[in-house]
């Protein structure tokens, strides 16, 4: 069960190295005349997500079998745990102001600072205190905002020194409302 803990802890870690990615803007209706800046201001509430998670060329769930030896059921379970559990950390609000602040309420954690849209508004930088975390929107409506979020890396799953790290990637979709 260690093994299991501690693999869900790493992934989770790992969750939190992520940048937000793809933007377009929807022309839904009344919003069509709007920019993606105006479309922004307000509070967004994470609706759904879906999570794709890699470990080298393998699905998590292939990594835990083939690797960690989890019956196929254990590996779904851990799987399943994990989904849960970043469900719980993705529930929340994202407030945008106009005057370029922003402020998140996800999962028992509360941050703040400022946002910026690149010149074509496809990429949305937050910036609170040193730590950077840049969002490509996939769309956005007055109501709708979908976003994708991936991330690449090194890991060592298995804390031993001798053995190669394990490319790790994580892809969220996510779709919050106003």
């Amino acid at each position: 069960m260690k093994k299991f803990s501690n693999i869900i802890f790493r992934l989770f870690i790992i969750t939190f190295l992520i940048g937000l990615t793809a933007c377009t803007k929807d022309d839904d209706g009344d919003d069509s005349n709007l920019t993606t800046r105006e479309l922004l201001i307000g509070t967004w509430s994470v609706t759904d997500f879906d999570l794709i998670v890699r470990v080298g060329s393998q699905s998590l769930i292939e990594y835990l079998i083939g690797v960690e030896g989890l019956s196929p059921s254990e590996a779904a379970d851990l799987n399943e745990a994990f989904e849960a559990f970043l469900a719980s950390e993705v529930t929340g609000t994202l407030t945008f102001r106009s005057d370029n602040t922003y402020v998140s309420n996800f999962g028992e954690g509360s941050t703040s600072g400022t946002w910026s849209l690149s010149s074509d508004e496809k990429t949305l930088t937050l910036k609170e205190g040193t730590d950077i975390i840049v969002i490509i929107i996939d769309s956005i409506s007055a109501t709708t905002w979908r976003a994708s979020i991936s991330e690449s890396g090194p890991e060592d799953l298995d804390d031993d020194p001798q053995t190669p790290d394990v490319l790790i990637s994580i892809e969220f979709v996510l779709t919050l409302t106003k």
